[in-house]
């Protein structure tokens, strides 16, 4: 069984089939077992840990099949990743003390199964955050047109997400837009499109598409596009997500 959160600066998987050949991203990646201790290669290391939180691009691989995990992809550029990237400092990764990690996997085992909107999931939010020790408050969003983007993505029927193409329809250059993005979100809208898109093949796959059918009205080239983005993301590729998954959007943008 496998749930996917999608939300405006992150996705959360809660699976037990997560198994991820070596790779980098450009995300932050947060991993937390729920049972025992996984396998985590950073750099050609092998780590036995319990909770892990890794920076952007660095290349890694996760061996956590057959065991609960629950992993969070953030923006690299977002708020939250921010305060993640305080909790590492400079280093490649920070490993959570033993305590730390059964102290958030027992408050993820209680509080993730009530999750059934995005209000309940922004609670959840700040609460785990809370656990890290970090702060964490959504930035408010002020500018009409970034409220009007956003919402236009959220009811997007077509494959097309061009930046150049949603600048023009408010008369601003692409950086310009991009800028009052990240201004208004704490995310960068290149890094929210990469999400967006992801997050509405995996939804459109829920609800009965055809694999190559999302796949292309989600956004991406071609079907393999979207299958190498799943496995280097997600760790699953798009038939594993068909599997006996759920998908619930929790954006609060959205």
């Amino acid at each position: 069984m496998m749930n996917l959160y999608g939300a405006q600066h992150h996705i959360l998987v809660h699976s037990n089939a997560i198994d991820a050949e070596a790779h980098q991203h450009t995300f932050i990646q947060v991993t937390i077992a729920l049972e025992n201790h996984f396998q985590f290669e950073v750099q050609g290391e092998i780590i036995s840990t319990a909770g892990i939180v890794l920076n952007s691009n660095v290349t890694h691989r996760l061996q956590g099949s057959g065991q609960p995990l629950v992993l969070l992809l953030i923006d690299s550029t977002s708020s939250i990743a921010a305060a993640f990237k305080q909790y590492m400092g400079k280093q490649a990764y920070a490993n959570l003390p033993p305590v730390d990690s059964k102290k958030v996997a027992e408050f993820i085992k209680v509080r993730l199964p009530q999750i059934h909107d995005a209000e309940c999931y922004s609670l959840f939010l700040q609460e785990f955050m809370t656990l890290f020790q970090l702060d964490y408050t959504p930035p408010a969003i002020t500018d009409t047109r970034i409220k009007e983007l956003i919402q236009h993505m959220k009811d997007c029927t077509d494959s097309e997400h061009s930046i150049r193409n949603y600048a023009e329809q408010f008369g601003l250059s692409s950086s310009r837009l991009s800028h009052l993005f990240k201004e208004n979100t704490g995310i960068s809208l290149s890094g929210y499109l990469v999400l967006h898109k992801l997050q509405k093949a995996c939804y459109l796959i829920f609800q009965g598409t055809s694999i190559t059918e999302a796949a292309v009205a989600a956004g991406f080239d071609t079907p393999s596009h979207f299958a190498n983005t799943s496995k280097r993301l997600l760790g699953m590729t798009a038939k594993d997500i068909r599997k006996d998954s759920v998908f619930l959007q929790v954006s609060s943008l959205h």
